[in-house]
């Protein structure tokens, strides 16, 4: 019985020092609130820049080939301008961001096959539930 007490004491001991271990962690980004990058450390880029940027990522991530790459590079680029253009004005009523996000998504389907628009809904929901902040809601 005594033997046998050592050992639960020492078994107990030896799991409490294990689990306080802890894994080193990875330096934090320099943040502010919400998530978002300071102004120091994001580039404003120009709306070509942008919808060429986006245009490569869904081009590699869903297969396109280069007459889709171009359609969407130059719906991304209409977007981007529509949006900024949105933003410039600092609309209080969301109703015209959303007709051209709508409008946007609609163009896009026409573009890419079934399955590349299933793909790149699901990347869009995964995106929406990983942003900080859960600011965002997935149209559904």
């Amino acid at each position: 019985m005594k033997k046998m007490l050592i050992l639960l004491a020492a078994f107990t001991l030896t799991a409490g020092a294990a689990s306080a271990q802890t894994q080193p962690t990875k330096p934090a980004q320099a943040q502010t609130q919400r998530g978002k990058k300071s102004a120091d450390q994001r580039t404003k880029k120009t709306p070509e820049q942008r919808a060429e940027a986006r245009a490569a990522n869904l081009s590699k991530s869903l297969g396109l080939n280069a007459e889709q790459t171009e359609k969407v590079r130059q719906l991304h680029l209409t977007h981007v301008k529509e949006m900024d253009a949105v933003r410039a004005k600092d609309i209080e009523n969301h109703q015209k961001g959303k007709a051209t996000r709508d409008r946007h998504e609609a163009q896009l389907k026409t573009i890419l096959t079934a399955d590349q628009y299933a793909k790149y809904e699901q990347q869009r929901t995964e995106r929406m539930a990983n942003r900080k902040g859960g600011r965002m809601k997935v149209r559904g």
